[in-house]
């Protein structure tokens, strides 16, 4: 019988205690005992890395397995820390009955039969939260499809939820295999893809609290490998797909069209948007588009919640004029970041594969540094993109993003000024590092001739 080595032991061990701690907070801990979380989230995610820097001996198989049992343990486990979920069923069973969810915000029928006598509607209702009640539907049309089929099969929270798991799960481990591909290709280690697979972060976001950027994010890296490999028409799926289940990849558009020939830019485009228009034409019309963009425009003009530059300007308006002017600084960072990311696209040039990942996540990058509001599955995008690069300041931040879930620990959700300004202070830090480190002088005449194909 084979003795284990130290090393391996140790490596059991560490393996174990992190599975334990990803159980204790999935199904032991309420989002308002913020230190408890916080406590066991620091814990799982030193374990993590610590797993991960002594990988000797491990193999991809080995670190798959953990990955997926990880997610595995959080299958029955209610999501805590969001109840997006309850508007997810919500949708799912509108698409079911033959309502269009763009059509009406839950508020509207609740109050009329036969929603207001049936129970399973009314908690779907108080379960998705005020905010949630007063809106309109802000997620596209392909994620509604698949919003509805649990809904179409069954009749249950617990079912849903557990179906949706199966689901972010089945994506993960599709991110694993796609990821592993695009590093082979970029000839890079293949143990990289664990900085995203075994993130605490990302198991607890997506398996546990069930946000749907991991699909997103598996059909965004299947649109990135087809760029990558010259495949405009893999990669226009790809990426409509992305677009389908979330908004934010439409802003990496303009960065894959240096890595394509014009013929193959001209067509991915063209396909991308023939597409994302197609799909949306299902539930879409322009009565339903325009109730689906007043809520996505809310997260401009209204919401506001962990954010950094805006933060600045939060305070000198409350200085200036005595009130938060979110209705005319939202807007005025967003057109910042569309000129920030115009310029980035126009002027960077991107010769090598590996150009393509960085200046996507640099392109999030300024997007959420600029953002009024900025949830923690947020990052998750940064962290994916993050792995195929030589920056790993997504990574700090998928740690420090987890101090703004002190706010859920108030009746009223007050953020802490303090703790918000630490996480970025830390992200910030290590990204300007990294930046020096690892940026070269910019060299015009290239990136003029590089820009015109020359």
């Amino acid at each position: 019988m084979k003795v284990l080595s130290k090393h391996n032991l140790i490596a059991s061990f560490g393996v174990l205690f992190f599975l334990v701690l990803i159980c204790f907070i999935g199904y032991w801990t309420p989002r308002e005992n913020f230190n408890q979380f916080i406590s066991l989230y620091f814990a799982a995610f030193i374990v993590f890395y610590a797993i991960w820097l002594n990988k000797q001996g491990w193999n991809f198989k080995l670190f798959f397995g953990v990955a997926v049992i990880a997610r595995l343990i959080l299958l029955l486990a209610v999501p805590e820390l969001s109840n997006d979920f309850y508007r997810f069923i919500w949708d799912g069973e509108m698409m079911v009955s033959g309502i269009n969810p763009y059509a009406h915000v839950p508020n509207e029928l609740i109050s009329q039969q036969p929603f207001y006598s049936d129970l399973y509607m009314r908690t779907l209702w108080h379960g998705m939260g005020e905010l949630s009640q007063a809106n309109y539907s802000c997620y596209p049309v392909f994620n509604q499809v698949l919003f509805a089929i649990p809904a179409y099969l069954f009749d249950s929270i617990q079912a849903n939820v557990i179906f949706y798991k199966l689901m972010l799960i089945a994506a993960d481990i599709g991110v694993v295999l796609v990821g592993k591909r695009i590093l082979e290709q970029l000839q890079k280690p293949t143990h990289l893809i664990w900085l995203y697979a075994l993130n605490p972060f990302v198991i607890l976001e997506f398996s546990g609290n069930l946000h749907f950027e991991g699909v997103m994010i598996f059909f965004l890296l299947i649109g990135l490998y087809g760029v990558l490999k010259n495949n405009w028409m893999l990669g226009a799926v790809g990426f409509a797909l992305a677009i389908q289940i979330k908004l934010i990849p439409l802003i990496l558009l303009p960065f894959m069209l240096k890595k394509l020939k014009w013929q193959g830019a001209l067509g991915f485009v063209a396909f991308t948007l023939f597409l994302v228009i197609g799909i949306s034409l299902f539930l879409l019309n322009e009565s339903f588009y325009n109730n689906m963009m007043t809520s996505v425009n809310l997260y401009f003009h209204t919401f506001e919640f962990n954010a950094s530059v805006f933060n600045l300007f939060r305070e000198y308006s409350f200085a200036t004029l005595g009130y938060d002017n979110i209705a005319k600084d939202g807007p005025l960072l967003s057109k910042i970041t569309m000129v920030s990311l115009a310029l980035l696209a126009l002027f960077r040039s991107y010769l090598e594969p590996k150009d393509l990942f960085t200046a996507s996540l640099f392109a999030l990058g300024i997007y959420y540094l600029l953002a009024t509001t900025v949830h923690p599955w947020y990052v998750a995008t940064l962290l994916i993109l993050s792995v195929f690069t030589a920056y790993k300041f997504a990574l700090i931040w998928t740690a420090t993003v987890m101090l703004s879930y002190f706010a859920y620990s108030n009746p009223d959700f007050a953020e802490n000024g303090s703790l918000i300004f630490l996480e970025y202070t830390l992200v910030i830090a290590v990204a300007v590092y990294e930046i020096i480190k690892n940026t070269k002088s910019i060299n015009f005449g290239v990136q003029f001739k590089a820009f015109f194909g020359k």
